[in-house]
């Protein structure tokens, strides 16, 4: 995906900020440019950029920086300032294992005490995302579906009311966004993404958790996989495996589950 200037992407003007701190708009609108792939892995953050930009001082800027440091998405180089987080191969793997554990988990506690309201807000989701073409041919598409994707997902998470699980699995979304979307700015396809959205909310409408849980495990499972075919076959990691991504040890495999159906998709 190729990197975007500062200067081409629509910044809140000041008067826009209304009481919130400059700082807080500062971070949301860095944190927002991250994980749709505005500022791609390595981007560098200058500084007087983006103080001339806000109008502000660099006070409030290091303030919003210090925080997305803290989240893991930009990082400090020592004499060169921020830039935002480029991950090895070993950390996405793990980032790949831990968000499949971690979604697995978050759908399944969700859809024990999910309500009607809660339905309701899922499909409104998915409703819009249908909105959208299966084969994605523009930026803007794609920072389209990663706005719905991320508005899907954490809505599914907020159902069950754990703030802890929830924040855990926002902040590993967050870590892995940027690179799903270089895997869409390659193969242009949502069509497996799209189906396997309807049939998590098919079985949260139900109020099936055992199915949530292992929908979205595979949820997971197919977006690395996609991701690490999209790289190898630009010539990238040809040591990976898709075995050695979805390999999570002693926890129960897909292929493990039993009572796992395919819920019909309207």
């Amino acid at each position: 995906m190729s990197r975007r200037k500062l200067d081409t992407v629509a910044l809140p003007r000041p008067e826009e900020a209304g009481t919130s701190p400059l700082s807080a708009v500062i971070r949301a609108w860095l944190h927002s440019s991250i994980i749709s792939g505005a500022f791609a892995p390595g981007h560098v953050l200058r500084q007087e950029e983006l103080a001339a930009r806000f109008n502000t001082s660099r006070v409030p800027l290091r303030d919003a920086l210090q925080h997305l440091q803290a989240e893991g998405l930009v990082m400090l180089r020592p004499r060169r300032g921020y830039a935002v987080t480029s991950l090895q191969t070993t950390e996405l793997v793990e980032l790949m294992q831990l968000r499949m554990l971690i979604e697995g988990h978050a759908g399944y506690t969700a859809t024990l005490v999910r309500t009607e309201r809660d339905v309701k807000a899922l499909e409104a989701c998915l409703r819009d995302m249908d909105k959208l073409p299966v084969k994605v041919s523009t930026e803007a598409q794609r920072l389209r579906w990663s706005v719905l994707n991320r508005r899907f997902h954490d809505t599914l998470f907020a159902a069950g009311g754990r703030a802890h699980l929830q924040k855990i699995a926002s902040n590993i979304s967050s870590k892995v966004e940027p690179y799903i979307l270089m895997e869409i700015a390659i193969t242009h396809e949502l069509m497996e993404a799209h189906a396997d959205h309807h049939q998590i909310f098919a079985a949260f409408k139900a109020g099936d958790a055992h199915d949530v849980s292992v929908l979205s495990r595979r949820h997971c499972e197919r977006t690395a996989i996609r991701f690490i075919e999209a790289l190898q076959g630009k010539g990238l990691v040809p040591e990976l495996t898709p075995k050695q991504v979805t390999d999570l040890g002693p926890a129960v495999s897909v292929e493990e589950a039993p009572r796992l159906r395919k819920p019909r998709v309207a």
